[in-house]
Protein backbone atom coordinates (compact mmCIF):
# COMPACT_ATOMS: atom_id res chain seq x y z
CA UNK A 1 0.00 0.00 0.00
CA UNK A 2 1.13 3.52 -0.84
CA UNK A 3 1.75 6.16 1.98
CA UNK A 4 0.66 9.96 0.58
CA UNK A 5 0.95 13.00 2.46
CA UNK A 6 -2.36 14.92 2.89
CA UNK A 7 -1.98 17.24 -0.26
CA UNK A 8 -1.16 14.37 -2.14
CA UNK A 9 -4.27 12.39 -0.78
CA UNK A 10 -6.40 15.14 -1.87
CA UNK A 11 -5.44 15.63 -5.00
CA UNK A 12 -5.64 11.76 -6.03
CA UNK A 13 -9.33 11.98 -4.60
CA UNK A 14 -9.79 15.03 -6.29
CA UNK A 15 -8.48 13.51 -9.27
CA UNK A 16 -10.77 10.12 -9.15
CA UNK A 17 -14.05 11.99 -8.09
CA UNK A 18 -13.74 14.43 -11.46
CA UNK A 19 -13.23 11.03 -13.31
CA UNK A 20 -16.53 9.26 -11.53
CA UNK A 21 -17.78 12.98 -12.28
CA UNK A 22 -17.89 13.06 -15.66
CA UNK A 23 -19.03 9.00 -15.29
CA UNK A 24 -22.49 10.44 -13.70
CA UNK A 25 -22.06 13.38 -16.82
CA UNK A 26 -22.45 10.95 -18.92
CA UNK A 27 -24.91 9.36 -17.34
CA UNK A 28 -28.11 10.41 -19.08
CA UNK A 29 -26.50 9.94 -22.37
CA UNK A 30 -24.17 13.46 -22.87
CA UNK A 31 -22.58 15.78 -20.97
CA UNK A 32 -24.25 19.24 -21.35
CA UNK A 33 -22.16 22.31 -21.12
CA UNK A 34 -22.67 23.75 -17.84
CA UNK A 35 -21.26 20.36 -16.76
CA UNK A 36 -18.48 20.98 -18.62
CA UNK A 37 -17.60 23.74 -17.66
CA UNK A 38 -17.71 22.52 -14.15
CA UNK A 39 -15.49 20.02 -14.51
CA UNK A 40 -13.04 22.68 -16.76
CA UNK A 41 -12.84 24.20 -13.74
CA UNK A 42 -12.31 21.23 -11.24
CA UNK A 43 -9.53 20.28 -13.68
CA UNK A 44 -7.84 23.71 -13.91
CA UNK A 45 -7.93 24.47 -10.52
CA UNK A 46 -5.46 21.68 -9.45
CA UNK A 47 -1.76 21.21 -10.90
CA UNK A 48 -2.38 17.71 -12.62
CA UNK A 49 0.30 16.25 -14.54
CA UNK A 50 0.16 16.06 -18.54
CA UNK A 51 -0.57 12.80 -18.06
CA UNK A 52 -3.33 13.12 -15.35
CA UNK A 53 -5.24 15.98 -17.41
CA UNK A 54 -4.68 13.73 -20.69
CA UNK A 55 -6.78 10.81 -18.92
CA UNK A 56 -9.05 13.48 -18.01
CA UNK A 57 -9.64 14.66 -21.39
CA UNK A 58 -10.04 11.14 -22.51
CA UNK A 59 -12.61 10.19 -20.09
CA UNK A 60 -14.91 13.29 -21.04
CA UNK A 61 -14.98 11.67 -24.91
CA UNK A 62 -14.76 7.75 -23.67
CA UNK A 63 -16.00 7.70 -20.32
CA UNK A 64 -14.66 4.34 -18.16
CA UNK A 65 -16.33 2.48 -15.92
CA UNK A 66 -17.05 3.34 -11.96
CA UNK A 67 -15.80 0.16 -10.85
CA UNK A 68 -12.26 0.46 -12.71
CA UNK A 69 -12.26 4.25 -10.97
CA UNK A 70 -12.71 2.89 -8.27
CA UNK A 71 -10.95 0.21 -7.98
CA UNK A 72 -7.51 2.33 -8.33
CA UNK A 73 -8.59 4.82 -5.90
CA UNK A 74 -6.41 5.27 -2.34
CA UNK A 75 -8.28 4.02 1.17
CA UNK A 76 -11.11 6.91 2.03
CA UNK A 77 -12.85 7.31 4.98
CA UNK A 78 -16.31 7.32 5.68
CA UNK A 79 -16.09 11.31 5.76
CA UNK A 80 -14.01 11.65 2.85
CA UNK A 81 -16.57 9.25 0.87
CA UNK A 82 -19.15 11.35 1.61
CA UNK A 83 -17.80 14.40 0.31
CA UNK A 84 -16.98 12.75 -2.40
CA UNK A 85 -20.58 11.42 -2.65
CA UNK A 86 -21.35 15.78 -2.29
CA UNK A 87 -19.19 16.48 -5.20
CA UNK A 88 -21.01 13.85 -7.70
CA UNK A 89 -24.60 15.56 -6.58
CA UNK A 90 -23.14 18.85 -7.23
CA UNK A 91 -21.91 18.30 -10.81
CA UNK A 92 -25.22 16.48 -11.31
CA UNK A 93 -26.92 19.47 -10.03
CA UNK A 94 -25.19 22.02 -11.68
CA UNK A 95 -28.30 22.34 -14.79
CA UNK A 96 -30.39 22.80 -11.81
CA UNK A 97 -31.97 19.10 -12.95
CA UNK A 98 -31.40 15.65 -11.53
CA UNK A 99 -31.88 12.81 -13.69
CA UNK A 100 -33.09 9.22 -12.86
CA UNK A 101 -30.18 8.30 -14.69
CA UNK A 102 -27.45 10.33 -12.73
CA UNK A 103 -29.42 9.19 -9.39
CA UNK A 104 -28.76 6.20 -10.09
CA UNK A 105 -24.97 6.06 -11.56
CA UNK A 106 -24.02 8.43 -8.23
CA UNK A 107 -26.43 5.45 -6.06
CA UNK A 108 -24.33 2.98 -8.40
CA UNK A 109 -20.84 4.79 -7.28
CA UNK A 110 -21.85 4.90 -3.66
CA UNK A 111 -22.03 1.17 -3.46
CA UNK A 112 -18.75 0.72 -4.99
CA UNK A 113 -17.22 2.95 -2.54
CA UNK A 114 -18.78 1.25 0.37
CA UNK A 115 -21.23 3.62 1.53
CA UNK A 116 -23.24 2.70 4.21
CA UNK A 117 -27.10 2.59 2.47
CA UNK A 118 -28.69 4.50 5.34
CA UNK A 119 -25.50 7.07 4.70
CA UNK A 120 -26.72 6.84 1.29
CA UNK A 121 -30.31 7.93 1.95
CA UNK A 122 -29.21 10.46 4.80
CA UNK A 123 -27.89 12.65 1.52
CA UNK A 124 -30.02 11.66 -0.70
CA UNK A 125 -33.04 13.42 1.28
CA UNK A 126 -30.63 16.38 2.20
CA UNK A 127 -29.99 17.07 -1.28
CA UNK A 128 -33.27 16.70 -2.02
CA UNK A 129 -34.52 19.26 0.53
CA UNK A 130 -31.93 21.87 -0.99
CA UNK A 131 -33.35 21.41 -4.06
CA UNK A 132 -36.47 22.13 -2.44
CA UNK A 133 -35.24 24.81 -0.52
CA UNK A 134 -33.75 26.34 -3.63
CA UNK A 135 -37.29 26.27 -5.51
CA UNK A 136 -38.82 28.09 -2.56
CA UNK A 137 -36.60 31.25 -3.17
CA UNK A 138 -37.65 31.03 -6.69
CA UNK A 139 -42.22 31.23 -5.49
CA UNK A 140 -40.77 34.28 -3.64
CA UNK A 141 -39.22 36.05 -5.94
CA UNK A 142 -41.76 35.26 -8.43
CA UNK A 143 -39.16 33.81 -11.30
Amino acid sequence: MEVYTKTEKDKHILFASIRLIICVGHADGYIGNKEVSRIHELVNSEHFTLRERQILMDDMDYPKRPETIVKDMVDLSLSEKLGLLRQLYKIALVDHKLSLAETLEIRRISCLLGIPEEKQRQVEEWIVEGIQWRDRWKDIVGE
